[in-house]
């Protein structure tokens, strides 16, 4: 049998869109003759007539109305592949489609963009905020290259666990689970609980409401959310206790409302990148090489001061006055419960019995060209200062 020719069904395409072989001739820069010749090649193929013509009109018959959508299909998938290999010709590793979780996108973006461009100058970053759901139907139907969210390893998927962090829970200042350090699960017993959106992402809203059932609390959902921007002026007006994701918590400083860590084992979130196993764009190796050292290097683990940090096995959240909460990006210390708190400076920290302060590099050197005259008294750790 031979095979059919993308020319044929081109025609096939004209013919049925001008119902005229002249015009449809024209619109191909070919002669009527050719159309009609070839267009006569594969209705001896098929077995039947594609088109009923007459001297007036030209119109498709049941078998050219079934073999249309088909052709359609097969010269649009056929430019489809051409215009792929003609922009890997242009740009090798072209463009990487990413998705990511509202929260998460921005850190990994400053951490990873840079490395990428360094290592693939010519890739081009189509980054998309989607929920977790929604990527991972991206990913299954090619519309999505990497995704980073919240979520277990799934099958016919290959993912690498970026960090694990820890749920806390978001509680008025006024509320007296906020004298609390840490939330025992069996605390929340039918207290009303704000979660996430299950449609949203089925894994987190089950691994959390799952894990305080298993340590004793009797769970009353009162309200699934789609952000934590809809949590917290819930939060804030006693009527429900929020339980969100530290990377959340921290990117959302909210002013009377404070979070708490879990008592152990403290529930934890995984943070995962997942692409499809036979993924072709050149840039997701790439990338994903880029995420694993990062990983390694502890750069994922930014946390929440005053809350059980990311656990990675390789970094510790920094040290600070419990009470204050961190935005992303090494943002400022914002004040968040019990009053304002303000962070001493590491400096100025208790050292043994003394409690001495290290004034700048610059203030000790001009104290030393004045002499112990102008304050303080040379030591051997530097100028001894006043006492906070």
């Amino acid at each position: 049998m031979r095979a059919v020719e993308l020319r044929q069904l081109e025609y096939v395409i004209a013919v049925a869109k001008e119902l005229h072989f002249g015009r449809a001739a024209a619109r191909m820069h070919v002669t009527q003759q050719s159309v009609s010749e070839q267009i006569r090649r594969l209705e001896h193929q098929i077995g039947a007539p594609l088109f009923t013509r007459t001297s007036r009109r030209v119109t498709l018959t049941a078998v050219g109305e079934a073999f249309l959508p088909e052709a359609r299909r097969t010269v649009a998938a056929a430019r489809h592949a051409l215009d792929a290999g003609r922009r890997a010709v242009v740009a090798p590793a072209g463009e990487l489609r990413f998705g990511h979780a509202e929260d998460l996108g921005p850190r990994l973006f400053q951490l990873a963009v840079p490395l990428l461009r360094a290592r693939l100058p010519e890739v081009r970053l189509a980054p998309s905020p989607m929920t977790t759901s929604d990527q991972l139907n991206a990913l299954d139907d090619h519309r999505l290259d990497i995704g980073f969210g919240y979520s277990e390893a799934r099958p016919g998927l290959a993912s690498l666990l970026v960090v694990r962090e820890p749920f806390v829970v978001a509680v008025a200042t006024g509320h007296p689970l906020a004298a609390e350090d840490a939330i025992d699960p069996a605390r929340l017993s039918q207290q009303p609980i704000i979660v996430n959106e299950r449609e949203l992402n089925p894994w987190l809203h089950d691994h959390i409401v799952g894990h305080l059932r298993a340590h004793g609390a009797v769970v009353t959902i009162h309200r699934e959310i789609s952000s934590l921007d809809r949590l917290l002026p819930l939060v804030l007006t006693c009527a429900a206790i929020g339980i969100t994701v530290a990377a959340s918590a921290a990117a959302r400083p909210f002013a009377d409302v404070v979070y708490r860590p879990f008592t152990d084992p403290c529930p934890l979130a995984d943070q995962r990148i997942a692409w499809r196993r036979d993924t072709t764009a050149p840039a997701v190796p790439a990338f994903v090489e880029i995420v694993h050292e990062l990983r390694d290097a502890g750069a994922f683990v930014l946390g929440v001061p005053g809350l059980p940090g990311p656990r990675d096995g390789r970094a510790r959240s920094p040290r600070t006055h419990p009470g204050a909460v961190r935005t992303p990006a090494a943002g400022p210390w914002w004040p968040a419960v019990r009053g304002p708190v303000t962070e001493r400076p590491a400096a100025c920290r208790p050292r043994g019995r003394a409690r001495r302060c290290r004034r700048p590099a610059s203030a000790r050197r001009w104290q030393a060209r004045r002499g112990p005259a102008a304050g303080g008294s040379r030591g051997r750790g530097g100028l001894r200062g006043v006492r906070p």
